[in-house]
């Protein structure tokens, strides 16, 4: 993976992050873009820089974000 920025700067941006409400957006096959609220978004690792948010499996965006490779 190749990331715009290092570990100190991930972790300095996740330092700034208050709570744990963001928005997560995807975009569908058709070309739709998806977005939700998700109040489960949490740090995992500096290296890879990862994070982890959850979504219920009987929302109904679950298809779009199931399929999708690519989160923002």
């Amino acid at each position: 993976m190749n990331a715009d920025f290092d570990a100190p700067t991930f972790r300095a941006a996740l330092g700034l992050f208050a709570t744990g409400v963001t928005i997560v957006t995807a975009r569908a096959a058709d070309g739709r873009l998806v977005g939700l609220t998700a109040n489960s978004f949490n740090s995992v690792s500096l290296a890879p820089p990862l994070v982890l948010w959850s979504l219920a499996q009987r929302a109904g965006s679950m298809p779009v974000f199931a399929k999708g490779s690519h989160y923002a």
